[in-house]
């Protein structure tokens, strides 16, 4: 289901949808919090470079990025706009055995 959903958002139905969208929805709102404690000095740069990896690297498939258009307003509009710069400088997808370029 989420392999399915990262890749294909609008195929999923049912049960895989729901499971899915809960996924992502705490996914972001993890991402969301640790993103405002970093933008307000309660972050050290060590942790927050891991967090925005994890971040960049979601961000790059076309069904997490459905899900984003789909969900965006359950975040602050500072996080949102933050997700879709991500998302709009996103490069190909490197997680689940793509190639990643840098290595």
């Amino acid at each position: 289901m989420y392999y399915r959903g990262i890749y294909d958002f609008d195929s999923l139905k049912g049960a895989d949808l729901v499971g899915f969208s809960a996924l992502m929805l705490e996914a972001f709102r993890r991402y969301e919090e640790v993103y405002y404690h970093q933008s307000e000095g309660q972050l050290g740069e060590r942790l927050w470079r891991g967090f925005e990896a994890g971040m960049r690297d979601i961000n790059v498939y076309p069904g997490v990025q459905a899900w984003w258009r789909s969900r965006s307003h359950f975040f602050s509009e500072e996080f949102a706009n933050h997700i879709s710069q991500l998302q709009q400088t996103a490069k190909a997808p490197r997680l689940y055995r793509e190639a990643n370029p840098d290595q």
